[in-house]
């Protein structure tokens, strides 16, 4: 290996940390001199580690806890001494004991986020709000127990970890979740539990209610936005791709709620509030002042504040509050102090943030570059003479991982053969109008060509502007998708680690060479150096293994030569946006020298003198303590290996609020893995690994309702749910009796099938006479008795179902394509009817053969119906084989009634669509299945005459027609029937076949988001019966499926049609009145063609999509069809 070019680790180690270890040790002195309280040692106090010699030689990980007889305020040696037990006995007459969390399951569980370390909790408690938050710091400064604030977990720098008290603020239902919009959207009151991306769809539906012409949005926007929450926003001072600094939390606050280490509460937004504060606080607000005297007197440490917060920081404290505020405003001073401070020194119950301006015109462009160097003095033109949006550089290994796009491949040449060394910048400009987003463009390319720099290719002909979205959006979801693709590819056993650095922009490109040269001295070969170059902003990503000393050792001596290069030489920010935590608490003196870092220290004594909030980060003592506590990451199960527990999945995950989430399953799963795994298990091992597998059998595996939406989240797109169903498959093998059980079923099918609805209706009998509380309670004590084996019962489960009906004679066209389709109708449907109180009697497929029958299609039911089952509900049970079969039997009859995939076939539920399409065995039906929705979308447009009957609608999208994509469907054919319709805004409802009904806990904990329905819409549609049911029991609207409000809001499009040709003076064909257009209206030429589509459709039938060109070419004429059948 050839030598470090800034004379070594040894020599670097030996300078910089030598210098500040002694000074470490000399404060440590004088702390240890100074008398504390008895039974309470606060950080500062703490005892020193063992100095360091070298490199710090570690022990194979996990590491074993420390052997720590007394308490001490420094992570691992944080017991129980009988502190824990008295909080939490405390905390019991506070909050109910359920909100308590000290098994060892869950306490695992929460002992990981999004870094790379590792500390478990003595306890978890959730807190629901601001009330509940004072009185539990109260009590942790009553018994000596830090508290640490987690809201999504999502933090890279392992600050959202404790081995103490952790107050949870998110996954506790509605809690924390209020929000008020005001200005015309300019500004909005957030409570901390509301997800980024979730306060911006707030921001749209408001303006689109009020008919606004102008859109607003929040200034940060990290990668992280659709699952980072607002406190963690708030506590981290987030920024992201765009909004740089100006437009950061920092920038961007209005006013907040402040919960402070002795209960004050300060409300910035109250006069009252803030006259009492500065008296009742005299001492702390007179400490600030001084020490904001101190730094303004200081001119050398004022220019040093203003250069660094010039590009973003977050290392440290916002000591730029210091300077940017007056002194006589220490409110001011306050408020921005609590900004990207981690929960170190409050609590922000509620923050109003002023937000930014959101236009609507966009563009973008790809634009490569032969080497780093030119395409950061790129990044640096654009910023000193240009108002571009967004600049994000692509290193050269960046780049490499993106050469298996084809789309961003048919975008952009030179990318597949640009030579070593390569690099990109990916632009954005933005306009309030068109005119402005040309003017802005204009501005960028002249910018660019006048620098003269060197382009890979010609820019003008290469690497253009585009407006289109679509083209758009592969160029950000390849920059999104840069960090999940070095995840993906790590090795088995090792984690994936996010530093994130900055610099002067003009500085980017030498800092950039010297990071890629330090990675390639010390053995990472999958480093990626990216980011937003615009504001020097470089993400450095790279896998690591904490398995052995050597693997510590290696990141160790990278860690100290990436500060030095950063910090040191370059003048940069160790963190510029995912905050110190502990990664860089050690290196904080060497970013900003002694008397900054000095002043910090006393920032945090002034606000938390007993360190009881989130001590050890952002200010630590252990100049080792970002390499202790590391996370491991043992293998477990192909299927989530690759998982990187960043928590994106948690806001989808219908068990969220209820028991773990799915990023908790896998990091359990490992550790159960992991003692599984252990050549010899001690006494102790085995007791834990008992107590895991008991534990996890409800909150793991029973209360997972594996539906895969947490896919949808994942960067590495893990399905949990597979995992899960891996898991019961695995239980099964053992039970001979289950599996026969279940082959039974599937061999009896039909006769099965046909005893349901008898019992249905025998039920809703009793449920007439009875009432419905007499048949909840029997339910839920057979249910309890059962092991849940029995569904518990509610007032709208649905009656059994009509057996199917003929379909209706229908006369086809005398030429031109047969309009024929296969109707698959569920075993759901084919069981369950509508429910008691419902507004119509009629069951789904007489609602869709009602609606076929209008479009002139010909219905055909695959042979022998009754007997069979897509396999989900065996699959989700884990009977995998039994499942496999039922699935191939169907699939069989399908490709017989379809033609070999001639004829489309609509199967009534989604779920049970997603099952059949995601196990396809013959390519011939790829293209020919469809839920009613995306039938009537892509062949009835055209056919049938829309009205809005209804005034407003809720829609829930089931989650399998989320993961099909057909989700803006559903929306749209709703918005034809309905004047208004509102989303359900629920990822997935936790019904999952019908597990739901057997663990009703599990939809009720993901229902209770639900918006208030009852008061808004007057009814609700969705594409599952079993979906519906529950979505009814939570809302008290009776959902039905969407096909239903299809049914009763067209008529054919025929008659109208017809109504036309009479205005002419033509007169329609009588055969083809309710089948399709007029004859007059098809020229012979167009005759001949659509019988050619006829028989190219059977030549080609696994090619569905000319078959439907030329059904669209040949079925509809443009005077004739409705607007909406180029949608078709």
């Amino acid at each position: 290996m050839a030598p470090p070019r800034y004379g070594g680790v040894a020599a670097l180690m030996a300078s910089a940390a030598g210098s500040i270890r002694a000074y470490r040790a000399g404060s440590r002195a004088a702390q240890a001199a100074a008398a504390a309280a008895p039974g309470v040692a606060t950080e500062r106090s703490s005892a020193p580690p063992p100095p360091m010699a070298g490199l710090v030689e570690r022990c194979v990980y996990p590491v074993p806890p420390l052997d720590v007889e007394q308490w001490e305020n420094r992570d691992g040696a944080r017991i129980n001494d009988g502190r824990y037990t008295a909080f939490k006995e405390a905390a019991s007459k506070i909050v109910p004991k359920e909100r308590i969390i000290d098994d060892p399951v869950r306490a695992f569980a929460y002992g990981t986020d999004a870094s790379f370390y590792r500390l478990n909790p003595q306890v978890v408690v959730k807190v629901h709000n601001e009330q509940e938050v004072k009185e539990m710091i109260l009590l942790a400064r009553k018994h000596q127990t830090p508290v640490t604030f987690r809201a999504a977990g999502t933090s890279l720098s392992g600050q959202a970890i404790t081995d103490s008290v952790m107050l949870k603020l998110s996954h506790t239902g509605k809690n924390f979740r209020n929000y008020e919009i005001k200005d015309g959207g300019k500004q909005i009151t957030v409570e901390p539990g509301l997800i980024g991306g979730e306060v911006n769809r707030l921001l749209v539906a408001y303006r689109k209610k009020h008919g606004l012409e102008d859109q607003y949005k929040i200034g940060p926007d990290p990668s992280s936005i659709d699952s980072c929450m607002m406190g963690g926003i708030i506590a981290n001072n987030s920024s992201g791709m765009c909004c740089g600094v100006a437009q950061n939390t920092y920038h961007t606050l209005a006013d907040m709620r402040i919960v402070f280490v002795d209960g004050t509460v300060l409300d910035t937004a109250d006069p009252a509030s803030r006259e009492a504060f500065l008296k009742s606080h005299a001492k702390l607000v007179e400490g600030v002042q001084n020490l904001a005297r101190k730094v303004n007197s200081d001119p050398e440490l004022v220019a040093l504040i203003k250069k660094k917060f010039a590009i973003k920081c977050t290392t440290g404290y916002s000591i730029n509050a210091l300077v940017d505020h007056p002194i006589d405003d220490p409110i001011e001073i306050i408020k921005r102090l609590m900004i990207g401070s981690e929960g170190t020194l409050g609590f922000v119950s509620q923050a109003t943030i002023n937000t930014v301006p959101d236009f609507d015109h966009k563009a973008s462009c790809f634009i490569m570059f032969p080497d780093v160097r030119s395409a950061c003095q790129g990044a640096a033109f654009l910023r000193r003479g240009t108002k571009v949006d967004a600049v994000e550089m692509f290193d050269y290994a960046s780049i490499l991982q993106c050469q298996d796009n084809q789309e961003l491949i048919d975008l952009v040449p030179g990318l597949t053969t640009c030579p070593d060394g390569s690099a990109a910048l990916l632009i954005e400009c933005r306009g309030k109008t068109d005119g402005d987003l040309q003017k802005n463009m204009d501005e960028v390319t002249k910018c660019l060509d006048g620098a003269k720099l060197p382009y890979l290719m010609d820019r003008e002909a290469n690497y253009p502007f585009h407006r289109d979205a679509k083209k758009t959006k592969v160029y950000w979801d390849v920059r999104k998708g840069l960090i999940p693709i070095v995840g993906a590819a790590r090795e088995t056993g090792t984690s994936m680690l996010i530093e994130d650095v900055a610099c002067h922009v003009d500085k980017l490109g030498d800092m950039t060479l010297d990071l890629i040269d330090m990675f390639k001295r010390h053995g990472y070969a999958d480093a990626s150096c990216f980011g937003h170059a615009l504001e020097g902003n470089l993400h450095l990503v790279f896998s690591q293994g904490f398995r052995t000393d050597a693997e510590v050792k290696q990141y160790s001596a990278m860690m100290q030569e990436l500060c030095e290069i950063v910090a040191e030489k370059h003048g940069g920010s160790l963190k510029a946006e995912h905050g110190t935590g502990r990664n860089v608490a050690p290196f904080v003196e060497m970013e900003w020298g002694s008397k900054a870092y000095e002043y910090m220290w006393e920032l945090k004594e002034l606000f938390d003198p007993e360190y009881i909030l989130n001590p050890g980060v952002i200010l630590n003592h252990d100049m080792d303590v970002h390499e202790k506590n590391l996370k491991p990451s043992p293998p477990a199960d192909s299927l989530v290996d690759r998982c990187i527990e960043c928590g994106f999945c948690e806001s989808n995950c219908p068990s969220r609020d209820l028991s773990l989430t799915p990023r908790q399953r896998i990091t359990v799963y490992r550790e159960i893995n992991r003692l599984q795994a252990l050549p010899v298990r001690s006494a102790e091992d085995e007791s834990r690994l008992k107590e895991f597998r008991e534990i996890f059998g409800y909150m793991g595996e029973q209360t997972c309702a594996a539906d895969g939406m947490c896919q949808e989240k994942c960067p590495v797109k893990i399905n949990t749910g597979e995992l899960i169903k891996s898991v019961r498959s695995k239980q099964l093998q053992e039970a001979r009796n289950a599996t026969s059980a279940a082959n039974f079923v599937a061999n009896n099918f039909a006769p099965l099938a046909a005893a349901v609805p008898p019992l249905l209706n025998t039920v809703d009998f009793f449920h007439n006479v009875l009432g419905p509380k007499p048949l909840e309670l029997i339910s839920k004590s057979l249910n309890k008795v059962s092991g849940n084996l029995v569904p518990v019962w509610n007032p709208y489960m649905p009656k059994g179902a009509k057996p199917l009906p003929e379909p209706t004679p229908v006369q086809q066209p005398a030429a031109g394509l047969e309009r024929k389709v296969v109707y698959l109708a569920s075993c759901v449907t084919r069981m369950m009817g509508p429910a008691n109180g419902d507004k119509t009697d009629k069951t789904v497929h007489e609602a869709l053969l009602s609606v076929m029958a209008k479009a002139g299609y010909e219905v055909v039911y695959p042979k022998n119906l009754n007997s069979h089952c897509c396999g989900m509900m065996f699959n989700s049970r884990g009977f995998k084989e039994t499942a496999a079969v039922k699935r191939m039997d169907l699939e069989e009859e399908l490709m017989k009634a379809s033609n070999g995939g001639k004829y489309p076939i609509v199967c009534d539920t989604s779920p049970c669509l997603s099952t059949i399409k995601s196990e396809l065995q013959n390519p011939e039906l790829t293209f020919a299945l469809y839920d009613p929705v995306d039938f009537v979308s892509n062949f009835l447009l055209d056919k049938l005459e829309f009205e809005q009957k209804k005034e407003s609608v809720a829609v829930h999208v089931p989650c399998s027609s989320k993961k099909m994509g057909t989700e803006a469907t559903f929306m749209r054919i709703a918005s034809k029937c309905a004047k208004e319709v509102t989303g359900t805004g629920i990822p997935c409802c936790g019904m999952a076949g019908d597990r739901g009904m057997r663990y009703p806990e599990l939809t009720a904990s993901s229902l209770q988001h639900l918006p208030d329905l009852k008061n808004t819409c007057s009814d609700g549609y969705s594409n599952s019966r079993t979906c519906e049911s529950s979505l009814s029991n939570h809302s008290g609207v009776h959902f039905r499926g969407l096909i239903h409000l299809v049914d009763e809001c067209t008529t054919p499009k025929a008659a109208k049609a017809a109504e036309r040709l009479a205005r002419r003076g033509r007169s329609p064909c009588v055969r083809h009145t309710a089948a399709g257009p007029p004859c007059e209206r098809r020229s012979a030429p167009a005759r001949r063609c659509a019988a050619a589509a006829s028989r190219f459709s059977r030549v080609f039938s696994p090619v569905r999509s000319p078959t439907r060109l030329l059904r669209l070419l040949f079925w509809t004429s443009s005077e004739d069809s409705d607007a909406d059948s180029s949608a078709t």
